[in-house]
């Protein structure tokens, strides 16, 4: 294999003799250079943007949530067995239905939400208040922490006192027909604000908090819950513990890790991906066809150094691998060159962050990047099969019987 490398070597990186097709070879060697370097930028940008969407999601989502099959309520009684798995650090029982909150003749349709005081453990929504604290297990008032979009909503003045807001609540228990319309069939409850969280619109607007016991009496569902959040001592082992919860809660309750929580989210952020993927491999694709004119030329302009080649007894394999390998040497180039531009453009925008999102209502500034490994690996192994794929055909023209006849005829 040393003497097709020697040759395509010379072919490609030779300083004599400059010509069209030499210019060619940088040209070639350049396009595949910006569509790896694009192709690492882009996808650095969407593993950032990955990252910090799972970040702010992760600010509201629990590791695991158990919940019913059937979507209804369940009673709070395996919170031990479920401590019994190794990995488990923090079991909450929650509690959530809609309701209707009215303030000053303003109304916002949202989610109450009970926990109990392990919750703060869990380390989400408590670190993320503006305002207030997250005081909520006063058994004498019910203490509440709204979303800021609820806050907007209802026009809430929160620079001073915080103020109460009137929850409305569908009574379940009460089967409801048409002759019931003027029926009292929803329970009304004053509820204390002590805080505002933010996190992100979804949630901000949709949510807001308070004690288990508080949404049990608003609910009517003394010791009954919707599920359990858990929070994991080790993240990376999340499949296992699922498994492990599953044995022991038996089939009747649905398990959802944080990727099942928001599925579509992920389906999303992956598709996204893919899409990436196929729009630069059909770039790098038309990129490689300066591959297969540069070869297809050369083969006809070193022709006399070909049947040399074969005078001095050089089979037609060699002289086809010789061409495969300045393919490969192109693809090779561009790679080394893309991978080094596209690394060093995204490691200085996670230092300084020198592009700009520029939106008013994005909550972050700049473009987040993320460096992946498995990325630099299917990017190089994208290009390098485009590039030799490129030179096969042009190579075995050259060696092809029919060119190898008529440069014998030639030397003879």
């Amino acid at each position: 294999m040393y003497i097709p490398l020697k040759i395509a070597s010379k072919y490609i990186f030779s300083k004599k003799n400059k010509t069209f097709i030499n210019f060619l070879s940088i040209f070639s060697i350049a396009s595949l250079a910006v569509g790896t370097a694009a192709m690492i930028i882009i996808l650095s940008v969407f593993n950032g943007l990955e990252e910090s969407l799972k970040s702010i999601y992760r600010d509201f989502d629990p590791d695991l949530k158990i919940i019913s099959s059937e979507g209804s309520y369940i009673r709070n009684e395996l919170a031990n067995e479920i401590y019994t798995i190794n990995n488990v650090d923090v079991i909450t029982p929650f509690i959530e239905n809609k309701s209707l909150l009215q303030n000053n003749g303003k109304e916002v349709v949202s989610f109450i939400k009970g926990v109990d005081k392990t919750f703060i453990n869990q380390g989400r929504v408590v670190n993320n208040l503006t305002e207030g604290e997250f005081n909520l297990f006063n058994q004498k008032s019910k203490n509440t922490i709204i979303g800021r979009g609820i806050k907007y909503g209802l026009g809430i003045n929160t620079n001073s006192n915080f103020e109460s807001i009137t929850a409305f609540v569908l009574n379940d228990s009460i089967k409801i027909t048409p002759q019931m319309l003027n029926s009292k069939i929803y329970q009304k409850n004053k509820l204390n604000i002590v805080g505002v969280f933010a996190i992100e619109n979804n949630f901000d607007s949709n949510y807001i908090f308070t004690s288990l016991s508080t949404a049990q009496n608003i609910f009517n569902k003394e010791n009954m819950i919707s599920g359990y959040e858990i929070k994991l001592k080790d993240i990376n082992q999340v499949n296992k513990s699922k498994d492990d919860i599953k044995k022991v809660i038996g089939k009747e309750l649905k398990v959802l890790s944080f990727s099942e929580i928001r599925g579509g989210l992920y389906k999303i952020l992956e598709t996204e991906k893919l899409v990436v993927y196929a729009i630069f491999s059909m770039i790098l694709v038309l990129s490689s066809l300066n591959i297969f004119f540069l070869l297809i030329m050369m083969s006809v302009e070193k022709k006399k150094d070909i049947s040399v080649m074969y005078s001095l007894g050089i089979k037609k394999k060699t002289v086809r691998y010789a061409f495969i390998l300045q393919g490969v040497l192109i693809g090779l180039s561009g790679i080394i060159i893309g991978l080094f531009v596209g690394v060093i453009i995204s490691l200085i925008q996670h230092e300084t962050g020198f592009v700009k999102i520029n939106l008013p209502n994005s909550i972050i500034s700049a473009y987040p990047i993320q460096v992946k490994v498995i990325d630099l690996v299917l990017i190089t192994s994208i290009v390098l099969t485009i590039s030799t794929i490129a030179s096969i055909f042009p190579s075995m023209i050259t060696s092809s019987k029919k060119n190898f006849e008529t440069i014998n005829q030639n030397l003879s």
